[in-house]
């Protein structure tokens, strides 16, 4: 199987829900064609709007390198970090109709909650958790629980709230998960997870996104586009992290790129779809109001302000909207410009070369859109950076793969010494276990093989949540198993 573009464009009306048929755009295919060739990404899944109608939807590359399953526009990818958009979106529409109040206080809100004594709740609003200036010191078991190993519910994290305490930056804006994993309790209180019926009922469900979903189990592997990240030899599949249980309200959904079109256009159109409005168009003003100032430049968008669930920033001269996500394996790149009343999204399954590729095809896509006349020359200066940049990745991954092989792999005990179940209040059970020979970690739904990190102290690596940590074992004088294990600062005790 070749890996040629698979556009659909007499199948957008199906795919994008929408009246206006999409415009077979033929000047974007051999954009695409040069920008694959830089091979940054196993598969990649593209969208355009413009007004009213999706005028490019496009796919490439592979869902499943292994098996040879291509991307096609029905393959769904996880959205991470894009979530948000939805999360503050159903929280605006509950507000617009009386249903949630912005303004109370979490004291209100959250009555239930267990606060730290350096945060005062009663000064703390729900829209600041929105915000992202709520002053709660996210370094805590909370995020942990809810984006990564789904042990929990509403009583354990209200719990566990109480370990973490005020921000060191007060309430400047830090952009984090935790106000939006506390936004997804206010938004069902009374139901464990039930931010997900919420974002249905007022987002996907007014708006036709038949194939956005929270649940991985409603994503058919026939139809899931696999993860993988970036090695010294090329792309390697990883674990698909997400189930049903840690899928969050700060990261926690798949999509399509007809879908999310289909929620661009919406966004371009005061919430109004195939002619009908299908969320008020004031809600769509709040969401993509300026609410607070936030500084910083991920690669070509300098942002200056956060709406509720968007990032305010520029491209060029242009206001740019957006709302970007990553998580091993997964790279989203939701973005518009509502001067232009043009939109873009990019899904790819990789989220380190994949996720700056995305950027750079919505870039060109800009480009070419706005008239730009050196469009062409742009995106090939773009993608010579990528490759010096990928380059350097390699070389890095090869040094640290040398770095932690070179490590003094014999323990002070055998492998079963270290094997049990560890628990901690806050953080919840942290299981060691021997398989064939190796150790193993588990979380709740996170798993991770074990390395050893430092032999002569007992600390070994695990990627739990995300990325590296080090667990240290515990043994007491004499003690023929290991009694305690240190992770996060926090202690895990043996059962």
């Amino acid at each position: 199987m070749s890996l040629r573009i698979l556009s659909v464009f007499a199948c957008a009306v199906a795919l994008v829900g929408t009246t206006h048929a999409a415009t077979p755009n033929a000047s974007f295919d051999p954009l695409l064609d040069r920008a694959m060739a830089a091979d940054a990404t196993p598969g990649i899944s593209v969208a355009v709007v413009q007004g009213d109608s999706v005028i490019w939807l496009a796919a490439r590359g592979w869902a499943d390198r292994e098996a040879t399953r291509a991307v096609t526009p029905e393959t769904r990818f996880y959205i991470a970090s894009t979530t948000k958009a939805f999360t503050a979106t159903a929280a605006a529409c509950l507000a617009a109709r009386g249903a949630l109040d912005l303004e109370a206080p979490l004291s209100e809100a959250l009555p239930l909650a267990r606060f730290n004594a350096t945060v005062h709740p009663e000064s703390i609003r729900v829209v600041d958790l929105l915000t992202h200036t709520h002053g709660i010191d996210a370094d805590g078991p909370v995020s942990v629980r809810v984006a990564y190993t789904g042990d929990y519910d509403h009583a354990g994290l209200y719990r566990a709230l109480a370990s973490q305490g005020a921000a060191s930056s007060g309430h400047a804006f830090a952009y984090l998960n935790l106000g939006y994993d506390l936004a997804g309790i206010v938004l069902d209180p009374a139901h464990d997870r039930g931010w997900k019926r919420v974002v249905e009922s007022e987002v996907t469900g007014p708006l036709g996104l038949k194939a956005t979903t929270a649940y991985r189990s409603k994503v058919r592997d026939a139809v899931l586009a696999l993860p993988y990240e970036n090695t010294t030899e090329g792309f390697e599949r990883v674990r698909l992290a997400k189930q049903d249980a840690n899928m969050g309200p700060a990261g926690g959904m798949f999509s399509t790129s007809g879908d999310l079109a289909r929620l661009l256009i919406a966004e371009l159109n005061e919430g109004r779809i195939d002619g009908r409005a299908r969320t008020p168009a004031s809600v769509i003003a709040e969401t993509q109001r300026f609410h607070v100032a936030q500084a910083g430049k991920p690669w070509d968008y300098p942002r200056h302000g956060w709406g509720l669930g968007w990032d305010l920033g520029t491209y060029v001269s242009d206001t740019l909207v957006h709302r970007f996500g990553t998580f091993p394996g997964y790279g989203c790149h939701v973005s518009f410009m509502p001067a232009r009343h043009i939109g873009v999204v990019v899904l790819v399954n990789n989220s380190r070369t994949g996720m700056l590729f995305a950027d750079i095809v919505a870039n060109a896509v800009y480009d070419q859109l706005s008239g730009r006349v050196d469009a062409g020359t742009r995106m090939d200066a773009a993608l010579d950076s990528l490759r010096v940049r990928t380059t350097k990745l390699h070389g890095l991954l090869a040094t640290d793969h040398a770095r932690r092989a070179a490590r003094p792999q014999q323990l002070s005990h055998p492998l079963e010494a270290y094997a049990g179940e560890f628990v901690n209040s806050d953080w919840g059970t942290l299981r060691l276990s021997v398989q064939q020979g190796h150790l193993f970690a588990r979380m709740g739904v996170a798993e991770s093989k074990v390395e050893v990190y430092d032999a002569t102290k007992d600390k070994l690596r695990v990627e739990l949540f995300g990325g590296g940590g080090v667990v240290e074992a515990v043994f007491p004088e004499g003690a023929a198993r290991a009694s305690e294990l240190k992770l996060e600062g926090a202690s895990f005790r043996r059962r």
